[in-house]
């Protein structure tokens, strides 16, 4: 099962209410810290921690090295992520005895209140939690998971060598991508849609257009788009005609063989002169995703030089 996630998915679970009493560390040795869920202890060493989002949540725990012992939301591994051969997994929607039966010391769980995949205000009792804000990127998150759990060094890190990835692609390729204009996209066959991936202060904030963004690339403005970077397959010479190359999501291969297949799409310039590249874990995750997608984006550029 591949379970595709963007801000529409999670905007329609999210409440704007706040979360206290989420618990008490367990750890002797403990420290304060405030969060959109209060202000409480959490243990300066965690030994056991459940990351509830199998990318949202994990990557951040893993990227700080927190021993991650159960994960949730989808029970398929990705080879780009290191989860720990051990970790259970908890169920997708993540089940709350399942969490507390791990005896967790601290839980990383993605804030929406109001949520089945993500029951943040539902773990009250169990351990303190970590939320991870869906609207931020994932350095911001990171970042303050470093700074709330006194591991920010790691945090730097993570963050310095995702930031020397991208440099070594703008080196290499610094004409197309100041050049040229690329997209991502996702087509959903049902009903004829083509979702453009977007980056951050759109409206379909994704993994894919946040590391384009990173590299400084140029995609479709969203004011050209509709709601969540949505057009109908119809608009695409219009809209993507001028698309010097795409990026294809391509974990489902049913969507991607229905995209194929559409003639208006093989019409579309950059298609027909073959300067497409395929990705997967487009969508959504943290900095073991991102890092991930790089490839694919210098794959794209490198078709230009």
């Amino acid at each position: 099962m591949s379970i595709r996630l963007t801000r529409r998915g999670f905007g329609l679970g999210a409440l704007a209410a706040g979360l206290t009493g989420l618990g008490p560390a367990r750890a002797a040795d403990a420290h304060g810290i405030t969060t959109s869920a209060g202000t409480y202890d959490v243990p300066d060493q965690p030994q056991r921690v459940v990351a509830v989002d199998f990318r949202l949540d994990v990557e951040p725990a893993l990227a700080l090295g927190l021993p991650v012992i159960g994960y949730g939301v989808q029970e398929e591994r990705l080879d780009w992520i290191p989860l720990p051969e051990g970790a259970t997994f908890i169920g997708g929607p993540a089940d709350r005895e399942a969490i507390a039966a791990l005896d967790p010391d601290l839980i990383v769980c993605t804030d929406i209140p109001g949520s089945d995949y993500w029951p943040i205000d539902r773990l009250g009792g169990i351990a303190p939690v970590i939320p991870v804000d869906y609207k931020l990127n994932w350095q911001a998150n990171l970042t303050r998971m470093g700074d709330w759990l006194g591991r920010r060094p790691a945090a730097d890190r993570f963050i310095a060598a995702y930031t020397g990835e991208l440099d070594k692609v703008k080196a290499a390729h610094a004409a197309a991508i100041a050049g040229k204009l690329v997209a991502a996209i996702w087509f959903e066959p049902d009903s004829s849609e083509v979702q453009l991936l977007l980056g951050e202060g759109t409206s379909n904030v994704t993994l894919a257009g946040q590391v384009l963004a990173d590299l400084g690339g140029r995609t479709i403005a969203s004011d050209r788009l509709g709601e969540y970077g949505v057009i109908s397959v119809e608009r695409a010479p219009e809209v993507l005609g001028a698309v010097d190359a795409f990026l294809l999501d391509a974990d489902d291969e049913s969507r991607l063989a229905a995209l194929e297949a559409n003639p208006i799409w093989q019409r579309l310039p950059a298609v027909a002169a073959g300067r497409i590249v395929k990705a997967s874990g487009t969508f959504y995750g943290g900095g073991y995703s991102a890092r991930h997608i790089i490839p694919a984006w210098e794959q794209l550029f490198a078709l230009f030089a």
